[in-house]
């Protein structure tokens, strides 16, 4: 049988994808990267699905990236290496990145090279007490495409290019310091914690959580006259979620979301 590569679970308005090669560390064949951008595309066009969570199984390694005993097998007989952005194959940080709903990593172990570029592109990134981060890609002359365009932008400069130019690895409560991630748990505790923050995030409305990550990742660029002016993703102020949100508050009880 065909091992399955990424499991998806879903728990009410939220799925759960799961990278599936704990005996690889997790990580990304081709087979995955195409696995992972089919889901991507089915959470962003599904109207139900509100929240994306991404992990990785077997609790030692969220992703250590690119497999690269396939890259040197395919070296031995003479492939044509990938290239970023210019194969017919759409990009799978790309395709995370613009999963217009939120988006969270959960990083429970090492978290190297691509496998960290696909935890930078999710909105949120949580992580075990005993959770690794780095980009070695400069020590196997490789380019991290995504993760030099993107680590800039998600924490400061200088720290961007040190964590680039030199590979290093990094502990969780590091990364938690830099701002390149948002909770650290106990390894332990990690699933209930995650369990429960995303509960919380659920209790929001979609269509307000959806309007944030268009406006933010859409208008990141641009200066803000403009992108207060952009008006991307659904309006939430001529929704029924406002009316609800309204009526709820004055009624001293929850929302009940449906996203419209």
């Amino acid at each position: 049988m065909t091992e399955d590569v990424l499991l998806a679970e879903r728990r009410g308005h939220a799925v759960w994808l799961t990278l599936n090669r704990p005996d690889r560390l997790n990580a990304l064949d081709t087979n995955m990267k195409e696995r992972l951008v089919q889901a991507a595309v089915a959470a962003t066009v599904d109207p139900e699905v509100w929240v994306v969570v991404l992990r990785g199984a077997g609790g030692r390694a969220f992703s250590v990236g690119g497999d690269l005993k396939d890259m040197r097998a395919r070296d031995r007989d003479g492939g044509r290496p990938s290239t970023p952005m210019i194969e017919a194959a759409r990009n799978v940080y790309e395709a995370v990145l613009e999963i217009p709903k939120p988006t969270v990593a959960v990083v429970d172990g090492f978290a190297l090279g691509g496998g960290c570029e696909l935890a930078m592109a999710c909105d949120l990134r949580v992580a075990s007490d005993d959770a690794i981060f780095g980009m070695p890609e400069s020590t196997r002359g490789m380019g991290a495409n995504f993760g030099s365009v993107l680590l800039p932008r998600l924490i400061p400069r200088a720290l961007a290019m040190e964590m680039l130019y030199f590979g290093d690895r990094m502990t969780a409560e590091h990364a938690l310091r830099i701002g390149l991630i948002n909770r650290v748990w106990p390894k332990a505790e990690l699933d209930a914690r995650v369990d429960e923050w995303v509960a919380d995030l659920l209790t929001r409305a979609p269509l307000s959580l959806r309007r944030y990550k268009e406006m933010a990742g859409k208008g990141w660029e641009m200066p803000v006259p403009a992108n207060l002016r952009l008006n991307a993703g659904p309006n939430p102020y001529l929704s029924e979620d406002r009316i609800e949100g309204a009526r709820a508050f004055t009624e001293k009880r929850a929302p009940v979301w449906r996203g419209r």
